[in-house]
Formats: structure tokens, C-alpha cells, sequence
């Protein structure tokens, strides 16, 4: 496997980790049903692009699964303090109850990440989920999600 195909796997990983988020915060399933679908492809797996003013899925290259289950279990045994990291990053002027889900989903996956993978460089993961912050926004969100992502591993790993 090359070195571009393996970081697609993870960061694919990262994104069928936010989705699986996604899906069990409207779901509510439990996260092992969760974690299993995601992993048998009946969720992810996919992008949405624009091509000549039309909209296509295109396949998506494999999903690291052992990055995808670390993170997803990391934030279901930590749920509590990552959303009070969350929630305390925040300026006085947003309110945590009203984030939109994606975004909150995309926050949760990375600062379950920093647990999740202690050696992975706080960078790697800071870039990987501002990148897709970015994907999804274009506004105030890419700023505050470096910003929560960057103050959590200083308070994480010092």
C-alpha cells in the first residue's frame, strides 16, 4: 500500500468516524450497531461532488477500520469531558445546544481522536479535522474548530 493510499484510509477513518457520530446522535442506536454498519459499508463510503453543475457520488477509498473503531470507542468512553471541552471552548456568544450536528460530530471525532491515538502528532489531527471542518464550511467554523481542537491537545498532552 503507498503512502497516499494509507493516509486516504485514515483520513477516510476520520470522516466514517464523524459520520457514524452523526448517525448514532439522530439514531440513537447503540453504538456497537453503529460501528458495525459503518464497518459493512451501510454507511460512508461515498462523497457528494459538484461536476459540470452536477451532483455525483464517487466511491471513496477504504476506511481504515482499526483508526474508525479507535476513535468511535473513544469518544462513547469519553463522551462527558469531550463535550465539556467542547462546551468550554466556546465564546460566551455560542451556544453549545445550537452547534449544528455536523459540525459538533466533526469536533467530537477529533478531540476523541487525541485519546484515541496518543501518538499520532497533535498536528496530523488538528490539520485532518480542519481540513474537513473546511469540506463542510466556510465560515467562523473552521476558525473555532482549530482553535477547540488546538486548546484541547495542549490541555490533553500539555
Amino acid at each position: 500500500m503507498s503512502e497516499n493510499t494509507s493516509k486516504l484510509n485514515f483520513t477516510n477513518a476520520r470522516l466514517l468516524a464523524v459520520q457514524a457520530l452523526y448517525a448514532q446522535s439522530v439514531t440513537e442506536e447503540n453504538w456497537d450497531k453503529v460501528m458495525s454498519r459503518a464497518l459493512l459499508g451501510e454507511l460512508g463510503g461515498q462523497a457528494l461532488v459538484d461536476e459540470k453543475q452536477a451532483e455525483k457520488y464517487i466511491p471513496l477509498p477504504a476506511a481504515d477500520a482499526g483508526l474508525f473503531t479507535r476513535i468511535v470507542q473513544a469518544y462513547r468512553d469519553n463522551a462527558d469531558s469531550i463535550n465539556t471541552a467542547i462546551q468550554s471552548g466556546l465564546s460566551e456568544k455560542i451556544v453549545f445546544e445550537r452547534l449544528e450536528l455536523t459540525f459538533l460530530c466533526i469536533l467530537r471525532a477529533g478531540l476523541a481522536e487525541f485519546y484515541a491515538n496518543p501518538e499520532t502528532a497533535a498536528a496530523i489531527i488538528i490539520n485532518e479535522y480542519v481540513d474537513m471542518t473546511r469540506a463542510f464550511y466556510d465560515g467562523a467554523e473552521i476558525k473555532i474548530a482549530n482553535a477547540i481542537l488546538d486548546r484541547f491537545a495542549k490541555v490533553l498532552r500539555g
